[in-house]
């Protein structure tokens, strides 16, 4: 499962990056929904250890998207680093889908971003950060 989610080395290829991502997501959700009865069931010291354990449990999802992304970016060829922009991209397409039409609409080219990275196929050969994905 490490090596299955938070591999800094290596490729991965579109569809097990596409569903190692939604298995990231629903992790993310049962994390959220565990940690409801911590909030809900009164007390200080409960609520504050509510959030340490969101804090530290929700940084796990965080640092395996971003480790996923690396891979992925690797397998189409690109440095790791190139996530910072990605994630960035990602995270704005977020917050900005919230917002007004505008905000919306200038939404959009973020998130090709994040479909680009989905969907594009990778190198078909082998390349600097390893051969080719299974």
């Amino acid at each position: 499962m490490i090596e299955r989610f938070f591999s800094w080395n290596g490729r991965l290829a579109r569809l097990p990056f596409f569903l190692r991502g939604i298995q990231v997501g629903i992790a993310a959700v049962v994390i959220f929904f565990a940690s409801l009865p911590l909030f809900m069931n009164g007390g200080a010291l409960l609520w504050w250890a509510g959030i340490v354990i969101v804090a530290f449990a929700g940084a796990v999802p965080v640092i395996a998207t971003v480790a996923l992304t690396v891979r992925r970016l690797h397998d189409l060829g690109l440095s790791g680093y190139h996530a910072i922009w990605v994630v960035a991209a990602d995270a704005a397409s977020e917050v900005l889908s919230y917002g007004s039409a505008k905000a919306v609409l200038f939404s959009l080219p973020l998130a090709a971003i994040g479909l680009w990275l989905t969907f594009w196929p990778g190198n078909k050969n082998a390349n600097r950060f390893g051969s080719v994905p299974d």
